[in-house]
């Protein structure tokens, strides 16, 4: 347990913050930053982070050694002109670092509901105790308290044994692949842990993230005109025979799990499902194709690999007991974003230090749970690195007037101060 006099000296410095948090947030959300286009946030930390005593590395992802990785995530760009930032304020030595994961992009808002909004998605408009704006929650909050975590340790001169570093990643949106990166570059160790300071809340600790693929099923029909639709086989009515089987599957994959940390937040603990149908170009045409998408997942302990291997066996014992289906194969293809499954255990001693650091900082013992797909398996996986998602909280992430509740910013800021105490250790 930390110092109560250090624990109180952080916990009154972060209440002190709070303007700071505000401020760092609102001008982070005025800056448009779309996957893609995330590059002027990502400077405005760096420049932020310039002005501490920090280490600084600022670097554009190599495509090409990304690409040779097993667990890049397609996509159709390079990272020229895009850059990941990472500051780390350097401890004394014979510590444990933590590092505190941000990412800079966003998800765009959707042309056909900004008419919507009530809060300018680029405002950074303060009301009701929350900052509004798209990114205000996830994650431009997060990588407010990383930034301001940093400050307060320097100007406070807390003598850490340990490494603090803050990430400002690209990608997470798309993927993952600035993650990514920051592996491949060293920037996550067995002897650290890193708080992904993802939109959780305060009272959620999640330790784990389901594996994914998308995939894309092809079915074939007889094309012909409405009039003679008695005589031909649809690809809508062959595509529904896939349907029902994959929601088979689903059933039966969610009979056979048993998965504590996901069955009391989760309704469904590991979806199957078919997401996006299409077929036919015409009104009055009989379509002769149907295309079916949809994503597959998988929980800590399983292979996704092996998991879609299994689906794609099922779905082709079901095409062998239809007449159609087996006389005009269907085809299966994985496409696209796919995820690893990785968590940790509940009992890990980064998991139990962050507890006692929450307790310790704001009276709260959050409630360990399982989460969806994440970039949280990219540290666990690739460099066994202890991982969490942990953050402040807020609403309609990724949708119309989101925000981040500024109680959870600082509240957020508290705990993760205590935690660098606690898990870091201080120097003599």
């Amino acid at each position: 347990m930390a110092d109560a006099k250090l624990v109180s000296a952080l916990t009154e410095a972060a209440e002190a913050r709070r303007e700071r948090l505000i401020e760092v947030v609102r001008q982070a959300v005025r800056i448009p930053s779309v996957t893609g286009a995330e590059g002027d946030a990502a400077a405005y930390f760096a420049e932020q982070c310039q002005r501490l005593d920090v280490e600084l590395d600022i670097w554009s992802p190599d495509i090409d050694e990304l690409r040779a990785h097993r667990a890049f995530v397609p996509v159709e760009y390079d990272y020229a002109g895009r850059s990941n930032v990472v500051a780390t304020r350097r401890g004394m030595g014979g510590g444990r670092d933590l590092v505190l994961y941000g990412h800079a992009d966003t998800v765009p808002v959707d042309p056909n509901t900004a008419a919507a909004w009530t809060h300018a998605p680029t405002g950074g408009e303060v009301a009701e105790g929350r900052v509004y704006g798209r990114g205000a929650a996830d994650m431009k909050g997060g990588c407010a308290v990383g930034l301001v975590a940093l400050e307060v340790l320097e100007e406070l001169g807390v003598r850490l044994r340990g490494n603090v570093s803050a990430q400002f990643l690209l990608d997470e949106e798309a993927g993952g692949n600035g993650t990514l990166a920051a592996v491949l570059r060293g920037h996550y160790s067995a002897n650290a842990g890193c708080i992904m300071l993802e939109p959780t809340s305060p009272r959620l600790l999640v330790i784990s993230g389901r594996g994914a693929q998308f995939y894309r099923i092809r079915v074939a029909g007889q094309e012909g005109g409405a009039e003679y639709h008695r005589d031909l086989v649809s690809a809508i009515d062959v595509a529904f025979t896939i349907y029902q089987a994959v929601k088979r599957f689903a059933q039966m994959r969610e009979a056979e799990l048993d998965a504590p940390l996901y069955a009391e937040r989760w309704r469904t603990k590991v979806p199957t499902a078919i997401c996006t149908l299409n077929a036919g170009n015409w009104p009055s045409t009989v379509p002769g194709e149907a295309v079916l998408e949809g994503t597959i997942e998988c929980l800590p302990g399983e292979d996704i690999h092996a998991v879609v291997a299994r689906f794609e066996r099922y779905l082709r014992e079901v095409a062998a007991d239809d007449p159609w289906l087996r006389e005009h194969p269907f085809s299966f293809e994985r496409f696209g974003l796919w995820f690893d499954a990785a968590g940790i255990e509940p009992e890990h001693p980064f998991v139990t230090a962050l507890r006692a650091a929450s307790r310790d900082a704001i009276g709260v013992d959050p409630k360990v749970v399982g989460g969806g797909g994440s970039d949280l398996r990219l540290p666990v996986v690739y460099a066994n690195c202890p991982t969490v998602l942990w953050g402040p909280g807020g609403g309609m992430i990724h949708s119309v007037d989101e925000y981040v509740e500024i109680d959870q910013l600082v509240a957020m800021l508290k705990a993760v101060l205590v935690a660098a105490v606690e898990w870091c250790g201080v120097a003599e």
